[in-house]
């Protein structure tokens, strides 16, 4: 089950903003003179995203916006029809099913309403001139994750979990890499009875700010009428784990006995049926005919560090 982390925001979306997709109008456009193409740098036939925001800038103002989803029609390249001059490109990948604030790239926030993801970006100025060149762009990642794991089974009792962290942010400066505000973030997660006797596995993504590589988490586990279940041997419900740490493009692994206190020894830790995942393009691009910018991901995770409790 994945936990995906955003902050809320009630941005509209601008009238510049379209969506391409299978009933709407072709992604490329026959006269488009800026042509942008994700390419996943990897072997991988899949990239952890289900959106792409791609957005043009100048002068401090956005000048188109085109929002793809997983499905649509040339998904992963878009073609825009520009007067030749200094551009500023925003691409954004992630898997919110709500379109984060695209205004401002030092401020991107997303929406809680469907939760928080993984998140991809890229960020560059450009030229773009009447003879056709191709150039590259290359998309990195703005999240750390927790990958919160009990070694102990799921009781049938519990139904449902709360996140409640904070260290994190849920807006992203793109310019930077960084989360731009204190985020205090709250998610529930339902756990279907399939997982009762496993051991459990959610994700969660937070920004990382330049003032916190740590983050505090408190977990705590309910019953079906939202009866809180209590740790053994104590009063205490919930669970508080300090000095996480995180870092961008970093898994934390976060284990150790939650329903228990270690009676049942170690398990292998349940799948995280959560995670999302869409299908990355990996073709070559398009023909010549504008100046056209590859840009280049690769979704591998680098470093995983244990935190055990």
């Amino acid at each position: 089950m994945v936990v995906l982390m955003t902050l809320a925001s009630c941005e509209k979306m601008a009238v510049d903003e379209t969506m391409k997709g299978d009933n709407d109008q072709p992604a490329v456009v026959s006269d488009a003179n800026l042509i942008l193409k994700v390419v996943v740098g990897t072997r991988a036939e899949t990239a952890p995203w289900k959106t792409l925001n791609f957005v043009v800038y100048q002068n401090g103002a956005k000048v188109q916006a085109v929002t793809q989803k997983e499905g649509d029609t040339a998904f992963g390249e878009v073609g825009m029809q520009l007067t030749p001059g200094t551009y500023q490109v925003m691409v954004l990948a992630h898997s919110s099913t709500s379109n984060p604030t695209l205004s401002n790239p030092e401020n991107v926030k997303f929406t809680n309403a469907d939760g928080f993801s993984d998140t991809f970006a890229a960020y560059q100025t450009i030229e773009v001139k009447a003879a056709a060149e191709t150039h590259e762009m290359v998309m990195e990642r703005m999240t750390a994750m927790v990958r919160f794991k009990t070694r102990d089974a799921k009781p049938a009792e519990a139904k449902r979990v709360k996140f409640y962290y904070e260290g994190g942010s849920g807006a992203i400066n793109v310019l930077t890499g960084y989360g731009v505000d204190k985020s205090k973030q709250t998610v529930f997660v339902d756990m279907p009875d399939s997982l009762t006797g496993k051991p459990l596995q959610f994700s969660l993504y937070t920004f990382p700010r330049t003032d916190s590589d740590v983050l505090r988490l408190a977990v705590s586990m309910f019953t079906a009428d939202e009866t809180l279940i209590k740790y053994p041997g104590t009063d205490e419900g919930t669970r508080t784990f300090t000095n996480i740490p995180i870092k961008r493009n970093q898994i934390t692994e976060c284990s150790g006995y939650f329903f228990t206190e270690g009676s049942q020894g170690n398990g292998e830790s349940g799948d995280d049926n959560g995670d999302q995942h869409g299908t990355g393009n990996g073709d070559e691009p398009a023909a010549n005919t504008a100046t056209s910018f590859l840009v280049v991901v690769n979704p591998e995770w680098g470093d995983v560090v244990e935190y055990a409790y």
